[in-house]
């Protein structure tokens, strides 16, 4: 069985106030991308898990350990369907690691669809969500997929209708960037507790602020090299260009490919640079199976 777990990008994202467990409530709309790791899932004799790391990632042997999302999907699985999950599964990493692209939380989601598959046990929606909700707070999205809203921690996900068509510049430089350090260094805007504006934005012609993403003045703050590189995607004819998550990926829309390849060329001095596309829904789920090129 070979699985693919695409990549995210937040178009938008607001940080409200720190909740009673310690996080924080969001207002997030995410986007899958044609940006993925591979995993191969065969049946074996035991349980077995290798990593290949892209690059970028750190060594293999870093990767692969009881920690790795992809592990504990699987121990999820078997404690929900209480059988021993047998089988080799490799992953191959072509997703920057920790670039706020979701990659870890796609390898999660994606390795718990590929296993009811395997198995042949469909768990319901409220253990399959609840699972991943465990495993982190983008990874219920990566059951989803296409356009998105989230609430909540970003747990809460909820379909929205796919765009328009566009091309995609993601640059990820050598830079890390821990989701709680990003936390710890924000201040929360009034503007960020204004629900009516954040989702006016869906609504054309409703006059509701611009999509942006919270984390930019903390973490550009102190990174102002991706301050840097969100300005060269301005000036190379990006409609827009913003953080991904908490970063530290910075990508830039395109309405063309013939300046998306150009900004491509010219920012590949910065780090990974890939150049993509949204991934709508029926694409998407389609796709995760190889069911779809």
């Amino acid at each position: 069985m070979v699985l693919r777990a695409f990549a995210k990008i937040n178009l938008d994202l607001r940080v409200l106030d720190r909740r009673p467990d310690g996080y924080h409530d969001i207002r997030t709309v995410l986007q899958t991308i044609d940006w993925c790791d591979e995993i191969r899932i065969e049946k074996a004799d035991g349980f077995e898990f290798i990593v290949h790391g892209g690059l970028g990632a750190p060594p293999d042997s870093a990767l692969a350990g009881e920690d790795n999302l992809v592990v504990r999907a699987a121990r999820a699985f078997e404690h929900l369907t209480d059988a021993g999950v047998s089988a080799r599964i490799e992953l191959f990493k072509n997703i920057p690691v920790g670039a706020g692209l979701g990659g870890g939380s796609a390898d999660a989601a994606v390795t718990l669809l590929g296993l009811q598959r395997l198995y042949d046990r469909s768990l319901s929606q409220q253990d399959l969500f609840g699972a991943l909700r465990a495993l982190g707070s983008d990874a219920p999205f990566f059951a989803l997929g296409g356009r998105g809203a989230g609430i909540g921690r970003g747990d809460e996900v909820f379909p929205l209708e796919d765009g328009p068509d566009y091309w995609i510049v993601v640059v990820s430089p050598d830079v890390s960037i821990s989701t709680a350090e990003a936390y710890s260094w924000l201040t929360v805007s009034d503007r960020s507790n204004n629900i009516e504006g954040f989702c006016a934005q869906f609504f054309p012609g409703s006059g509701g602020e611009p999509p942006r993403n919270d984390f930019e003045r903390a973490i550009f703050r102190r990174h102002p090299g991706l301050a840097h590189i969100k300005q060269e995607l301005l000036r190379s004819g990006a409609l827009r260009a913003a953080l991904s998550g908490s970063g530290a990926a910075i990508f830039g829309t395109f309405a063309g490919g013939q300046e998306a390849q150009k900004a491509a060329s010219a920012l590949a001095r910065y780090g990974i640079v890939k150049m993509t596309k949204p991934l709508p829904r029926s694409e998407y789920l389609g796709r995760i199976f190889g069911d779809g090129e």
